[in-house]
């Protein structure tokens, strides 16, 4: 049979316990302020890209608008030939995708 534990055991192990209870504190701790630097670091980099990803994608936009605006017929052809690419293009992939069915078993007895 095993020995009942005296307090002074206890009293090492939770010792024990809380000082690694304080390391494992103190690692969370600094990976928090890692992966938070690191986060910090990527949007301050991403911001100024994303800026001119707007900019540019407005300025598209606008030619756009204003090419529309211009070539109303042109406009409405491409977005009909646009349209009905689109819908090809999905039709053939429903239907690519699509399951043979089963066929059907005969049973002849």
């Amino acid at each position: 049979m095993m020995a009942e534990p005296t307090n002074s055991d206890l009293e090492s192990l939770r010792a024990e316990v809380a000082r690694l209870s304080k390391i494992v504190s103190a690692q969370s701790a600094q990976a928090y302020s890692d992966v938070r630097e690191r986060a910090s670091g990527v949007v301050e980099a991403a911001t100024p890209i994303a800026k001119k990803a707007a900019h540019v994608a407005r300025a598209e936009g606008s030619a756009i608008a204003q090419t529309a605006r211009e070539h109303p017929a042109a406009a409405g052809s491409a977005l009909t030939v646009a349209l009905l690419v689109g819908g090809a293009i999905g039709f053939l992939l429903g239907a690519a995708s699509r399951q043979e069915p089963e066929p059907v078993r005969r049973r002849y007895w």
